[in-house]
């Protein structure tokens, strides 16, 4: 095959490493005439002494020529460094580099490329049978991991998201989001639905269509963010090992989480969880969305009222602001009396409402009542 490259002088390295193993051959006898012996103990080049510290070093180089590419030529290059160290006979060792002889060959890196196997089969290799095959995404970056969704496929990766739907032996391209992941491992979900975090730090879910979940404001402090789905309790965990975030589809709500969680399975009724250190559940808390009683007028609260199912005192504390310009401050927690208020003064615009409980307990919120005035009314 005869390779046509029309551009100025490339030169082009190749490298390879050998490491010497025992062999039938050692067994048989060494052969003396071919010993090579380094005098170590002598100066370096640089005049040092006593190194102990043989080196042998040898390169070549030598041009192609190309067909058709205006008398340019393009060098190839191949160098051998290695070094020996000697200490006593039984603790010395040696490191030896050898040179590889091949065909060079030149290809792009395909980030963007998916590949389809034989059926039934690991085999990605395309042969007559042409049921093996690869394409190219629309998108540029790495392609992060493909998942089942319903009767098609989906492409997750570093600037995109896109369907991918069987159309005969190949697959036809639908991209839906032109925005990539936060990290390769930012999506999660089952054969019906799927949940990813893009590099906006918003989290989406996807089924029949795309949705747009949000909560950007919380979930920008995640660094390299995994996400797992318990399938059983359905329920959506964000972890980068220094946060975490617990995500319910049902109830559309987010909270703290544990940080560590990699993985969620269950097999026989029994839930396994993976994690690289021991899980800690920290103390259970909700934060409302943002509220400004459907007025931009400035307001004064005095109190918030908590209804839930439990018993225990819940702690509360408001977040404000005065405009959607200026970023969220927040009021010292304060615990509810036994009639579950807790009086809080704070002055703002927009508003919001955390909740927690020192002692993780699973409760509903019934509601939460605000008391306070609206000012200009």
């Amino acid at each position: 095959m005869t390779t046509l490259i029309e551009a100025d002088i490339a030169t082009a390295y190749a490298h390879a490493k050998g490491v010497p193993t025992q062999s039938s051959l050692l067994e048989a006898g060494l052969d003396p005439d071919l010993d090579i012996t380094f005098n170590c103990l002598g100066y370096d080049a640089n005049g040092v002494a006593n190194q102990g510290v043989g080196f042998a070093y040898a390169s070549a180089s030598g041009s192609m020529p190309f067909v058709n590419a205006n008398d340019n030529t393009a060098s190839a290059g191949a160098t051998a460094s290695g070094a020996a160290i000697w200490g006593t006979v039984n603790t010395g060792t040696a490191t030896a580099y050898a040179l590889a002889y091949g065909d060079l060959v030149l290809e792009n890196l395909k980030k963007n490329w998916i590949a389809w196997s034989k059926i039934g089969s690991m085999d990605f290799t395309i042969d007559r049978k042409n049921i093996a095959g690869t394409r190219a995404l629309d998108w540029s970056g790495w392609t992060y991991c493909v998942k089942k969704l319903g009767g098609k496929a989906v492409a997750y990766g570093e600037n995109g998201v896109s369907f991918l739907i069987p159309s005969g032996k190949a697959w036809g391209l639908k991209t839906i989001y032109r925005v990539g992941l936060k990290s390769k491992q930012a999506v999660a979900g089952t054969e019906d639905i799927h949940f990813f975090i893009d590099n906006k730090d918003q989290l989406f879910s996807l089924s029949e269509g795309l949705q747009k979940l949000d909560y950007s404001e919380y979930l920008t402090v995640l660094t390299d963010p995994v996400l797992s789905y318990d399938i059983e309790a359905n329920l959506l965990y964000i972890c980068d090992g220094t946060y975490g975030f617990v995500y319910s589809p049902i109830d559309k709500s987010l909270g703290k989480g544990p940080v560590n969680i990699t993985g969620i399975s269950s097999q026989g009724g029994t839930l396994y969880v993976a994690a690289p250190a021991a899980i800690t559940t920290p103390a259970f808390e909700i934060c409302t969305d943002i509220y400004d009683a459907g007025s931009r007028a400035p307001k004064t609260l005095w109190a918030v009222e908590v209804g839930t199912n439990i018993e225990q005192a819940l702690s509360v504390c408001i977040n404000h602001r005065k405009s959607k310009a200026e970023s969220f401050s927040s009021t010292p927690w304060t615990i509810t009396n036994p009639s579950g208020v807790a009086f809080i003064p704070c002055y703002g615009v927009e508003f919001q409402f955390r909740v927690k409980a020192d002692e993780y307990e699973e409760f509903d919120p019934d509601y939460i009542n605000v008391f306070g005035a609206i000012h200009g009314y």
